[in-house]
């Protein structure tokens, strides 16, 4: 199994509609995420979907299944963080080896595409989270 850099950017200029060329993207989280070779990146960014939009009563019960406990757990910090769901429009990066792929959320599934040009925000630190218990939230 290889280490991947799951990275989700919210769209902030258009959500629910399809990520298009110039539109800018802040990263808001980063998950480290052991992967079978060779990783599929679709795959990685369903699993993204699946535990950002699902609700927490469900993974919960899910706990005790391979992996379960940690998909609960990184869905916590994420809507601990107070961050919204995954949407259309939205673009999940999966890095591995250094190289990148970039998938935008559509209406149904994944579409690959060039390494958006506008980007703010940065992988999850310590800081992150500081900053937001202090109140300071800087998505």
């Amino acid at each position: 199994m290889t280490p991947h850099l799951i990275g989700v950017y919210h769209n902030t200029e258009s959500r629910f509609f399809p990520y298009e060329p110039g539109h800018t993207l802040t990263q808001v989280f980063s998950h480290w995420r052991h992967l079978p070779d060779p990783a599929d990146a679709e795959q990685a960014a369903d699993w993204a979907y699946r535990v950002f939009n699902a609700d927490l009563d469900h993974l919960e019960t899910g706990r005790t299944t391979p992996g379960g406990e940690t998909d609960f757990l990184v869905a916590c910090a994420y809507r601990l963080l107070r961050l919204r769901s995954l949407s259309t429009g939205d673009v999940v990066a999966v890095t591995s080896d250094g190289h990148t792929t970039w998938l935008a959320c559509e209406f149904t599934g994944w579409r690959r595409v060039d390494t958006p040009a506008h980007r703010t925000g940065r992988p999850l630190t310590a800081e992150t989270v500081y900053q937001h218990l202090r109140g300071e939230r800087d998505a």
